[in-house]
Parts: C-alpha cells; sequence; structure tokens
C-alpha cells in the first residue's frame, strides 16, 4: 500500500483519466495489487468520510438515504467491496462473450479507475445543499468514464461496445439488487426507505414504467406464448394460410430486429464521434436494454400481439424446418416441402441456420 500513489492515480483518475489509464496499464494484470493500492483505500476513505460529513446534514440526504452510523458504515466497506468484486466479474464475463480480453484483473483495475468520481460522490454527499446533485453528477460521470475505459482495458470490439456496456449494467443492477435484499434480509429490516414508500403509497421504481417496466413487459409475452396450446393437423400438412401468415410474421419481426439493432449501433456510433457519453445518452442506454431485450422477443410479440397462437406458429416453423431437411418421406413432408418450394425466397432466411 502506496498512499500517495494512490492519491496521485486517483486525482489522475478524476482529472485527466486517459493518460492514467495507460500509465497504470502494465500493473493491472495483479488484482491484488491493484486491490490494495485502489480499490481498498478508496472505498475506506470515501465511506470514512461520507460519515464523517454525515454529521453537517440533517439527517436525510437529498435523495431519501439516512444519514450513516458506524455500523452500517462498516457494512458498506464489506458490501462497496463486495459489489465492485461483482461488477468487474460481470463486465470481464462479458467482454469474452462479445470477443474481447476476459480478465477480472483488468476489469477490476478499469472499474476501480473509472469509478473514482463514484468514490469521491459518495464522500461528499452529505455536504448541506449542494452534495446530493454532486454526487448525482460524479456517478453519471463515472459512467462516462466505464464506457471509454472497457474498450482500452478488455478491448472490446467497437462494433460490441453498445451491447456488452448494455448487458454489463443491466446484470451488475440485478445483482446489486439481490446483494441488497440479502443484506437487508441478515440485518433484519427492509430498510427505512422502503417503509416510505409504502406508508406514503409511492409506487416504488422498480414498479415503474421504463426499463423495469419494459423488461416486465417482455416476461408477460413470453408467460402468455408459453401458456398457448396447439393441436396439430391429423395429416400434419401446413396450409396456405399457415405459410402466408408464418412468413408475415418472420419478415415484420427481421424489421423490427434490424430497427433495434440499428438504434442500437446508432448509440455506440454517436459516443464514439463525440468521443465520450453525454448524461443524456443513458436516457438511450436505458432505452438499450429494452430494445436487447426486444431482440429476443420481437418474434414473440409479432405473434402475440397479431392475436395469433405462438404453439402453432411454432409447429408451422418446425415442419417447415422437417420438410427442408427431410425433402421426401411421408405424403405431409412431401407436401409441405411443395410449398417451401413455392416461397423458398421469402422462407429460406427463417428456417435454414
Amino acid at each position: 500500500m502506496d498512499l500517495q500513489r494512490t492519491l496521485t492515480l486517483a486525482k489522475g483518475a478524476l482529472l485527466d483519466p486517459e493518460p492514467t489509464w495507460r500509465g497504470y496499464l502494465p500493473e493491472a494484470g495483479d488484482w491484488q495489487h491493484t486491490a490494495a493500492l485502489l480499490t481498498a483505500p478508496l472505498i475506506v476513505a470515501s465511506t470514512i468520510a461520507a460519515y464523517l460529513l454525515g454529521f453537517l446534514g440533517s439527517g436525510v440526504s437529498l435523495f431519501g438515504q439516512f444519514r450513516p452510523t458506524l455500523g452500517s458504515s462498516l457494512l458498506g466497506i464489506v458490501s462497496g467491496a463486495v459489489a465492485i468484486g461483482v461488477v468487474a466479474f460481470i463486465v470481464s464475463f462479458f467482454a469474452g462473450v462479445f470477443g474481447g480480453r476476459k480478465s477480472f484483473a483488468l476489469s477490476l483495475a478499469a472499474m476501480t479507475l473509472a469509478f473514482v468520481p463514484g468514490y469521491l460522490g459518495q464522500a461528499i454527499a452529505w455536504l448541506p445543499w449542494i452534495g446530493g446533485l454532486l454526487a448525482f453528477g460524479l456517478g453519471i460521470y463515472a459512467l462516462v468514464l466505464l464506457w471509454r475505459i472497457i474498450p482500452i482495458y478488455l478491448e472490446v470490439p467497437g462494433d460490441k461496445r453498445v451491447l456488452h456496456y448494455i448487458v454489463s449494467l443491466l446484470s451488475s443492477f440485478v445483482c446489486m439488487l439481490l446483494i441488497s435484499s440479502l443484506v437487508a434480509a441478515l440485518t433484519g429490516h427492509s430498510g427505512a426507505g422502503s417503509q416510505r414508500y409504502r406508508d406514503d403509497a409511492v409506487k416504488s421504481p422498480l414498479e415503474s414504467t421504463g426499463l423495469f417496466g419494459g423488461m416486465a413487459r417482455q416476461g408477460q409475452l413470453l408467460e402468455a406464448a408459453e401458456s398457448d396450446e396447439y393441436r396439430a393437423p391429423a395429416d400434419g400438412k401446413i396450409s396456405q394460410d399457415q405459410i402466408e401468415e408464418f412468413i408475415r410474421v418472420m419478415d415484420r419481426t427481421r424489421e423490427l430486429r434490424e430497427q433495434q439493432t440499428a438504434r442500437l449501433k446508432a448509440i455506440g456510433d454517436k459516443a464514439d464521434q463525440e468521443g465520450g457519453l453525454s448524461i443524456s445518452d443513458f436516457g438511450d442506454i436505458v432505452s438499450g436494454a429494452q430494445n436487447m431485450a426486444g431482440l429476443q422477443t420481437a418474434e414473440v410479440e409479432v405473434v402475440k400481439s397479431g392475436g395469433g397462437n405462438w404453439a402453432e406458429h411454432q409447429w408451422v416453423k418446425n415442419a417447415l424446418r422437417t420438410a427442408w431437411i427431410q425433402k421426401d418421406g411421408s405424403a405431409a413432408i412431401r407436401h409441405n416441402y411443395r410449398l417451401y418450394q413455392q416461397y423458398e425466397d421469402k422462407l429460406q432466411a427463417s428456417i435454414t441456420p
């Protein structure tokens, strides 16, 4: 541990980030070195500062948080260490999935350096009047720095950056919710903030529209689709109406996916052209998370929103694929293959791998 170097790196990460990142990169391959030099000191210092400055505040912050106690501060240090370890693992894992470097050590270094403004925001959050707003702004700045440091440390390809970023943030947020729930259960209370929501009958952010409303809708679509039932015809033959409806669904699904993919790409292109993400871009990132989920459920949504039967749709798709593979055999396969040939130019992309 070298506190002087820790301060130098923290100052550089805040005021002159990119040269500081590149300068630290040769040391970033050892996660224990990063934890001792940067991560642990920043977590401990920011928590202690928040505890001390908490005596200057009114007892409740701008965002409804209660002044930290000694016990909550100690718990905060532990949960802060767990949180950044979990986030670093998630970001590293998905970097590997999206063609970058899968390295927990590099990810931990990247997360710690990018989150320096966030740690500063945590430390000053209890300053009277402006502390909460400064903490919020510094938190957003940390997310912008995270966007910029990931390709340097984890080498995520440019065309995958947006998807990697969205998946990592969304997965990290879900994990943080689970960790918070576990901590609340272990400490024997659900938190004053949650009680306030219940007492005042205020709608929880998790139940509102937006990101989680969109994700909930995706879940409802899948649940509705899974409940569909369909009894295939005894002769196993696809009708003309069924194949035309199947083509319509797959064409519209393809259009939706192209639109959603283009929107995600536009976010990344804008960020690359401007050298980073602005605060307003994070609204697009949230929308992008819904779009990413929509990429997986677009076909279900087209079927269900049109009053269709998902089980019937799946049967038609499987019957056509079987006919394409076998070409000959039973009367049903021969019939379905003739239909496939009749519409081959429209079906090939939907049936073949």
